[in-house]
């Protein structure tokens, strides 16, 4: 049982904010430090906090980062030592009330966006885009920028590079790269122009929020050739990137002229600490022991540095019941994929057969204490409403097919040519499970699928091994993933490359082998002008997707954020915009005082 400690819920529908009282917040030590403190209302939460304060060094654990920081290279990779330091034209608004929205997942609609670099922008028609940038901000005082101001021609400059407009290629795009583009031009100094050579409605969207849209400076990147060292990372941020000790640690310094305030309290120019310090901790037991011992203020979802099981949540808090938790859902990640390019998976009777193997309401009352997203989804998470399909809503014959059904699942086997043979094993398999992954669900399916004749060898590698293994279909099954819950035309965006054939990101999705309703499905979404008719699209694309069963749905788990007591004005919530952790960051404060009054 959990106690004792503070629970940021995200809720299903909305991720609404919510604080159970079996969660309650701790009135112990931490009122005790606060007497003599002068008190704050959060107006995003009503919650009563101790007034923000500066100073200190916040200190995170990390457990990967991008090979550099250049993301027309690297791709979102380099976001983990770019954030907090280079910047996006918008994010999402931190004063919003917290049951309006959390920030507490992986998706951050349109809806809650604010300028950051950007003071207002608009759509006159179909074709084109226009950002205004706010006048005065700064680049960091460090060559060659030298605390010049940001201009309009930075930005468009920004947005060409990985948008393909210049005598370049990038190597990592998404939807910048995607859209039809005519031009990116400043037409005055604060003033950005984009323009398409037909319509698209990802339009807004790709340029307000696209991950490979950092606003990078253009002085150093045409006199070095990239930006691909962190040495030469200049931005705009709350924070300088001062130190980078490969598997060692990430500082960044507090940048004395941020143009930022914070939203909840206006007055209060940002950051509030002084440096964000990055411990490299790539074992899970020693981020735990640092939390344990107060060497670290938070295990965050910022570069892997999350908590994935209860079991262990409950361990931490059973020595350490003050800490503040927030779960954090992203995706469905306890899923399997299948490669559909070979026996035994090319057939699909097999496939439905290793999906009706599995009963998901044991395995979530048993095994993740019934926090699971009970219910399959397809392609689109339940956060992404109105494209989202919820099960009670799919054909029965689909619900049928996602059910659990051993009977039913080895008649397909049986039908399929696959006998028990005289040692009551079908067929063998191989599982490649990515090691950052939950191995005991694996384990646990793996002894289902046992009991239906399949037995299924699991092969742990690591991440750069699983990719490549992955992209070159060498798998029988592989850690898969989900449910994303992400703007849909960002994930048709990435259903491109499987189109396309450039680089298939989805093999585990369709197994290497293009699927010609869904090719259609793609270019019609993409062809399409009307909002109504696209989200329709986006249905019908996640419907076939699930029934062709390239992939076994496991489930949609939380994993969990922890942060120590004394880190004040935080509500669970992750990132403000894609890779926006670090901006998160620069919102929170310590109360040294409550730290030092625990000994620490």
């Amino acid at each position: 049982m959990i106690h004792n400690c503070r629970l940021w819920v995200a809720a299903p529908i909305g991720l609404v904010l919510a604080a159970t009282a079996a969660w309650a917040a701790p009135a112990g030590e931490e009122a005790a430090a606060a007497v003599d403190k002068p008190m704050v209302t959060d107006p995003t939460t009503g919650m009563q906090v101790t007034a923000p304060e500066y100073g200190g060094t916040l200190t995170y654990a990390y457990r990967f980062f991008g090979e550099n920081t250049d993301p027309s290279i690297t791709g979102g990779w380099a976001g983990f030592q770019l954030s907090g330091v280079n910047e996006q034209l918008v994010q999402g608004d931190w004063g919003l009330p917290r049951d309006e929205f959390s920030f507490t997942g992986y998706y951050v609609p349109t809806s809650t966006f604010r300028g950051n670099l950007a003071e207002s922008w608009e759509q006159p028609d179909d074709r084109t885009f226009i950002v205004k940038i706010k006048p005065g901000i700064q680049w960091h005082d460090k060559a060659p920028m030298n605390g010049r101001e940001l201009t309009a021609e930075d930005v468009a400059w920004a947005y060409r590079r990985p948008s393909g407009l210049l005598d370049w290629k990038p190597e990592h795009t998404d939807q910048l790269f995607g859209l039809p583009w005519e031009s990116i031009e400043a037409s005055d100094k604060y003033t950005v122009v984009f323009k398409l050579t037909e319509p698209r409605l990802t339009m807004a969207r790709a340029i307000l929020a696209e991950g490979a849209a950092w606003i990078l400076p253009r002085e150093v990147i045409e006199e070095r050739g990239d930006y691909t060292d962190w040495r030469n990372v200049v931005g705009t941020g709350p924070f300088m990137l001062t130190e980078h000790v490969e598997e060692v640690s990430m500082t960044r310094t507090r940048h004395p002229d941020f143009h930022g305030f914070d939203e909840k309290y206006p007055d209060n120019q940002l950051p509030y600490v002084d440096e964000v310090k990055g411990l490299f901790m790539a074992e899970e037991a020693t981020r735990l022991a640092a939390m344990r011992t107060g060497q670290v203020d938070i295990l965050h979802r910022f570069a892997g540095g999350l908590i994935p099981k209860l079991e262990v949540l409950d361990s931490l808090l059973g020595t350490n019941p003050d800490i503040q938790v927030g779960p954090y859902f992203q995706s469905a990640f306890a899923v399997s994929g299948l490669n559909i390019r070979k026996p035994p998976f090319d057939d699909i009777r097999v496939r439905r057969a290793m999906q009706m193997a599995l009963d998901r309401d044991a395995i979530n009352d048993s095994y993740y204490g019934g926090h699971a997203q009970r219910n399959p989804s397809g392609f689109i998470g339940n956060a992404n409403k109105p494209a989202y399909t919820p099960f009670d809503e799919w054909p029965k014959e689909l619900q049928d097919a996602y059910s659990y059904n051993p009977e039913k699942a080895e008649q397909l086997l049986d039908e399929a040519g696959y006998q028990r043979g005289a040692d009551g094993v079908r067929f063998k398999v191989t599982y490649d499970f990515r090691d950052i992954g939950d191995l005991g669900y694996v384990e646990i399916g793996a002894g289902y699928w046992k009991e239906i004749g399949v037995e299924v060898e699991i092969n742990t590698v690591d991440t750069p091994t699983w990719v490549t293994r992955r992209v070159d279909g060498l798998y029988d099954m592989t850690t898969g993933y989900t449910g994303f819950d992400q703007e849909i035309s960002k994930m048709f965006s990435w259903y491109r490359y499987a189109v396309e054939g450039e680089k298939n990101h989805l093999k585990e999705f369709m197994g290497g082998v293009p699927d010609a309703t869904l090719i259609r499905l793609y270019n019609a979404f993409n062809a399409t002008t009307e909002e109504s008719e696209q989200i329709r699209i986006a249905k019908e694309f996640d419907q076939h997707l699930l029934s062709q069963h390239f992939q076994v749905f496991g489930f949609k788990y939380p994993t969990y954020q922890v942060a120590q007591p004394w880190i004040k004005g935080w509500n669970g919530e992750s990132f403000l915009l894609d890779q926006g952790d670090v901006q998160v960051f620069a919102r929170l404060w310590l109360d040294r005082d409550l730290k030092a009054e625990m000994g620490f």
